[in-house]
């Protein structure tokens, strides 16, 4: 069966509850399932992916919403968080309610803890509800007032503040909001919400979160996506383009059209000019005939000089005087006026 290295891997258990051994026991189960010889020996089998000792997680996430407890019970949780970062596993915490009192003091084991921001933290001295007689309170009073001190050299430790200061804090009982956690250096962060949705996880990065080669898939296929997606655009392009040659196509064909049309036309333009001047040719032929037609009648009247009928008021042989047009018989009156004589 293949074997799939998985690096980063990461697990997470909760602490929903009292803490008391009950509650403790199963906490350490559950991160026995995750780490260690436990992990290897019932690791699950998910087809291609078998758990091995590799594969065991090297991220813990602890979720913490605790009102706290046993003192020892959370000694225990604490000291094994501690062994697993003695081993190169990396523990965090996220106060995601309350950590109250010995909660608390398990968050102190962790490499780094943040709150949410609606969450509170409490410090205060160690308490018991012991019963008995003077002597045996006057010994209960002693061993809490040790183990408070156990518990604000831890606080010092993590915070850096003064033992002296961390007491005052515990004997006061001191509540702290989110931003006040931080501040007095209980917690690393704020943890905070994106606004914007983020984008549907994908199944392999639920079951692998923080895994490179999950990562590397998930940048191919989104990569592979864009790829489609410039494809797509590039397809609709060319349909543009191939519906825009079309149209090309049919004003080419118009343009063809119309400028054979256009031959046509200055073609029979050509011809009526031909036509014009040919007219124009007959028209001056004609004219010609009518002044030489007019010259005739005026010979056969006793007038032999040529007379010339045109519009041209300057040249006197083209008109007739009064006396000339009078001595016209009738029919050669009305032959003179028809072709357009004229009288001086």
């Amino acid at each position: 069966m293949k074997i799939l290295q998985i690096k980063n891997k990461q697990g997470k258990v909760k602490l929903n509850e009292v803490v008391t051994r009950e509650s403790i026991d199963r906490m350490i189960d559950e991160i026995g399932k995750l780490f260690g010889a436990k992990a290897v020996s019932e690791g699950a089998d998910f087809g291609e992916i078998m758990n091995a000792a590799e594969n065991a997680v090297d991220v813990l996430d602890i979720e913490i919403n605790s009102p706290g407890g046993s003192v020892f019970d959370g000694y225990t949780i604490y000291q094994e968080i501690q062994s697993l970062k003695d081993r190169g596993v990396v523990v965090n915490a996220t106060i995601t309610g309350m950590a109250a009192s010995m909660a608390s003091v398990i968050c102190m084991a962790c490499n780094k803890v943040s709150i949410v921001p609606h969450g509170r933290m409490m410090i205060h001295d160690a308490s018991s509800g012991f019963s008995g007689n003077a002597e045996q309170m006057r010994k209960q009073a002693d061993l809490l007032d040790g183990i408070s001190a156990d518990i604000a050299n831890i606080y010092s430790a993590r915070t850096g503040k003064e033992v002296s200061e961390i007491r005052d804090m515990m004997k006061k009982e001191t509540w702290m909001n989110a931003e006040a956690t931080v501040e007095n250096g209980f917690a690393d962060e704020v943890v905070k919400f994106d606004k914007e949705p983020k984008s549907k996880m994908s199944i392999l990065s639920k079951l692998f979160p923080n895994n490179d080669q999950v990562e590397q898939i998930e940048a191919a296929i989104q990569e592979n996506d864009s790829i489609r997606a410039e494809l797509v655009s590039s397809q609709e392009r060319i349909a543009e383009l191939e519906a825009s040659i079309e149209n090309h196509a049919i004003v080419s064909s118009d343009l063809v059209e119309a400028k054979s049309k256009i031959a046509e036309i200055e073609a029979s333009v050509a011809a009526k000019d031909i036509e014009i001047v040919a007219l124009k040719e007959a028209a001056e032929l004609s004219e010609a005939k009518i002044a030489a037609r007019a010259s005739e009648l005026l010979a056969q009247g006793g007038h032999p000089a040529p007379v010339a009928l045109n519009d041209d008021d300057s040249a006197s042989e083209n008109k007739l005087t009064r006396d000339q047009f009078n001595a016209l018989d009738h029919i050669q009156r009305n032959e003179f006026i028809k072709n357009g004589g004229k009288i001086k």
